[in-house]
């Protein structure tokens, strides 16, 4: 049994937010129906690289889904979705707002036809508002939202990070804002438009700099790898490479102190408490600097876990899927694929002792299921499927 056995997600959404939110709830059980227009989702072409003609883009959100291919703007396309929205649980879109209004397939539309639809729309800037209508990309929100603004070094370009950690952010409030709904139609029996956005999500995850700056009205500093409220933490220099370290509380700053030889730091009345260090912040890391340079990085390391210090060498990707605990956590999953053979695949990071994440479809190929779900979920004949999936007008496009 996996906890979303027997929730259908009709999912019309491409890129990166929206079919990230639905391979997590691929990954706990829903049957999961992806439908591409007849160009496909755009990520098909962003490569190199690419596997057995898959980009790696693509394959990174979609497993454990069936793929189908609709034309939206034929009535038999339109016919089809509505009759598989019917038939789900959830449906997942990342049009612009009202743009599926004139196919028939808003939520108003939907909802009268299957009150228990819960209709989840992922958009820049959401359904409301003087900026519903623009376009979001997660580069250009990070900006807009504020993100940019403290990320990179203080005398540095404005930088984005290295992941699309917008979108994500948005994929995941949408997973968590779908769980919720489906637990509350268990209460109510009715579904609910879900309206989220990158934007809101973007802010929404500012967190504590975000607070920092509505308690006290000062602006957030870029910091580079600094921490605005913790010091130290942040990555310093070996001789031979470069390491991080977060010194949480002063009972371990205490430790390292003693631990560089420099007991008389931790009493110093300009370090002894956070706060301090945060005040003089640029005294204090002038002096480890200085004393970092003086060993190796594996030195470093195995000091600092000696004095129970959170440490680590900054790894880069080779490192990372290297790492037994990688294996171990099952972080890197193999799967098959008809085309690639075996397909490597970050894995789930949902660890669930009574019902854990099952692997069980590879990226759809275009198309790879039309006629099964016709048949299996629609109940159409093998005839019709057939007629339908080989239409080029229909269910391709022209």
């Amino acid at each position: 049994m996996q906890p979303l056995q027997g929730i259908r997600v009709l999912d019309l959404s491409r890129v990166l937010a929206g079919p990230y939110c639905t391979m997590v709830l691929g990954d706990l059980g829903a049957d999961v129906i992806k439908v591409e227009p007849p160009e496909g989702d755009e990520t098909r072409a962003w490569g190199p690289p690419f596997a057995g003609g898959e980009s790696a883009y693509y394959l990174c959100v979609n497993r454990n889904k069936r793929g189908m291919v609709v034309n939206l703007k034929t009535d038999e396309g339109k016919k089809i979705l509505r009759e598989l929205a019917l038939q789900s649980d959830v449906f997942v879109e990342n049009f612009r707002p009202d743009t599926l209004k004139k196919f028939g397939l808003d939520y108003e539309t939907l909802h009268e036809l299957n009150p228990k639809l819960i209709y989840c729309s992922i958009t820049g800037f959401g359904q409301t508002g003087s900026m519903k209508d623009k376009p979001g990309y997660d580069f250009m929100i990070q900006a807009l939202g504020g993100l940019m603004s403290i990320t990179g070094e203080p005398e540095g370009e404005p930088m984005k990070t290295g992941v699309a950690v917008v979108d994500l952010f948005a994929g995941q409030n949408a997973i968590i804002a779908i769980l919720a709904a489906l637990q509350a139609r268990t209460l109510t029996g009715r579904g609910q438009h879900l309206d989220i956005s990158l934007f809101d999500s973007q802010v929404g995850w500012l967190a504590n700099v975000a607070s920092n700056y509505l308690i006290s009205d000062n602006l957030p500093k870029r910091h580079g790898n600094a921490h605005p409220n913790i010091v130290p933490y942040q990555s310093f220099q070996a001789s031979d490479g470069w390491f991080a370290i977060a010194v949480g509380n002063d009972r371990q700053f205490v430790r390292l102190c003693e631990m560089l030889g420099k007991p008389e730091l931790a009493v110093d009345g300009k370090f002894a408490t956070n706060s301090a260090r945060v005040q003089n912040r640029e005294e204090l890391i002038s002096l480890l600097v200085f004393i970092f340079k003086t060993a190796s990085v594996s030195e470093w390391l195995a000091k600092l876990e000696e004095a129970e210090i959170p440490c680590g060498p900054i790894q880069n990707f080779e490192q990372v899927f290297s790492m037994p605990n990688v294996k171990e956590r099952e972080m890197l999953v193999h799967m098959q694929h008809p085309t690639i053979g075996q397909l490597p695949l970050v894995g789930s990071p949902l660890k669930m002792s009574e019902t854990p994440v099952e692997y069980r479809l590879s990226p759809p190929l275009m198309g790879e299921h039309t006629k099964n779900i016709l048949m299996e979920v629609l109940g159409y004949s093998h005839e019709q499927a057939v007629a339908l999936s080989e239409n080029k007008k229909n269910m391709m496009g022209d």
